[in-house]
């Protein structure tokens, strides 16, 4: 029969194999994934949080959320959004990578809690839109310039039927005209 010390360790054993479990579903995300304390210090982040900042684990743990991104005060909002809400969904944000590059996210992130139900933190999840938000700009140009040319083909038809209308206008003038000379010639061929 097992003793307290075994049941103990046991415990301990099974808390590793649950954080060892906890850390590796983390880390198979692709989007970065960041746990953040109520004072909006960064407590976890996973591989592609490093990757999407271009700084370490250990550099950007116990930093503010808010300072890897191109607008420090929304994303502050979010996350305090969060702790209030206890979710955001789709939270626009363009994280700052530390060489410039900037990536266009969505943010999902809810709270965490204790075993007790008290809120610790939020856990949230980016969603690189980069490449759609580039896709979409260039259907808005692409949009802008169709309508562009609409507008000239608009011009040009009515510059092309007021044209024709005015064709049609003269070629009646000059029919009634053409009917007046025929009229004059008749009646002053009678008179002579």
């Amino acid at each position: 029969m097992p003793n307290k010390m075994q049941n103990r360790n046991l415990t301990t054993n099974e808390q590793g194999q649950a954080s060892q479990y906890a850390r590796s579903l983390i880390e198979a995300s692709l989007d970065p994934l960041v746990a953040i304390s109520p004072e909006g210090k960064i407590t976890d982040v996973n591989e592609a949080t490093i990757k999407v900042t271009g700084v370490s684990r250990d550099k950007l743990i116990g930093t503010d959320f808010s300072d890897y991104f191109t607008d420090p005060r929304k994303a502050r909002e979010g996350y305090k959004q969060v702790f209030a809400e206890g979710f955001v969904t789709d939270y626009p944000l363009t994280i700052r990578h530390r060489d410039g590059r900037l990536t266009d996210v969505l943010y999902n992130a809810s709270v965490y809690k204790d075993a007790r139900g008290n809120v610790i933190g939020v856990f949230a999840a980016a969603r690189d839109v980069t490449a759609r938000k580039k896709a979409e700009e260039q259907l808005a140009e692409q949009h802008r310039r169709e309508l562009d040319r609409l507008a000239e083909l608009e011009k040009f038809q009515k510059l092309t039927v007021g044209r024709e209308l005015k064709m049609v206008e003269l070629k009646k003038e000059i029919e009634a005209l053409r009917r007046e000379n025929e009229e004059l010639k008749r009646r002053l061929g009678q008179e002579s």
